[in-house]
Parts: structure tokens; sequence; C-alpha cells
């Protein structure tokens, strides 16, 4: 399988970064992450030349990182509010995380990975609560022609 550096993808300019590439940015990012630190490794310092993701984008692979989580978590920070720039996307909940992280108010890997965990399951309340409004609104709109 074949893999670009993010900051390849990155360099191609303005909305380079798909959703699905963003998506691996996330909580698969901050998983290899952990266990990047929980595996002792050491290294330099997290940058966008450090992340690959798979021609397919199904995968995200992490190169090096520092052996210093809070410095970790800041890069992390900074690069995923650079991808967010270079997104499709404009989610402003990712945006805050992201910022948040920059300005190294996280406190470790497993609060960010909760932080993003909580991002994404209220995405999917709030479309699983507007199905359920759009079901009651068709069925009562049903009973008044009936």
């Amino acid at each position: 399988m074949d893999y670009i550096l993010l900051s390849t993808i990155l360099a191609r300019g303005e909305k380079s970064i798909s959703p699905r590439a963003l998506y691996r940015l996330q909580q698969p990012l901050v998983e290899e992450l952990i266990q990047w630190r929980d595996s002792g490794s050491t290294g330099q310092k997290l940058t966008e030349q450090s992340i690959e993701i798979s021609s397919n984008e199904k995968q995200i692979r992490l190169l090096d990182a520092s052996s210093d989580e809070a410095q970790n978590i800041v890069n992390y920070g900074s690069i995923l509010l650079a991808a967010i720039d270079h997104s499709t996307l404009r989610d402003k909940r990712l945006r805050r995380i992201a910022e948040q992280c920059a300005r190294g108010e996280v406190a470790n890997l497993e609060t960010l990975h909760l932080m993003l965990e909580r991002m994404v399951s209220s995405t999917i309340y709030r479309l699983l609560l507007a199905v359920i409004l759009t079901g009651i609104a068709i069925l009562a709109t049903y009973q008044i022609l009936h």
C-alpha cells in the first residue's frame, strides 16, 4: 500500500484534505500517538512530515513523534488546524479542539481522544434526533390528513 506524507498533501493547496483524510487525523492519529507513547518510543517532533496517509485514505501511519506527550499534543493541534484550513469541511467544534491543543490546554492524549469521541457522538445524536423528529412530523401530518 502506498502512503503519502501529510506535508505533501497540504502542499497541494486549499481544499487538499478530504473529509476521509481529516477523519484519519482525528481519533486514528491520536490512537497512534497513544501507542507511540505506550511503546516507549522516542523521536524528534511531531510534524506534517512525520504523518503518512495511505493513498486510499483508509490508514494513517506515524513515523516520528516526541517522547514529550504535552509537546505532541501542542504540535498535533497545529497540524490539525492546518489540515482544517486545507479541508472542505468547516467544523467549528473540531477547530475549537485543535486550538485548545495548540494552546496547550489539553492535559493528555486520553482526554484528547475523549474530546474527539464526544464530538463525533454529538454529531450522530443530532442526526438521530433529526430523523426521529422528521418521522414524528410525518406521522402527525398523516393523522391530520386522515
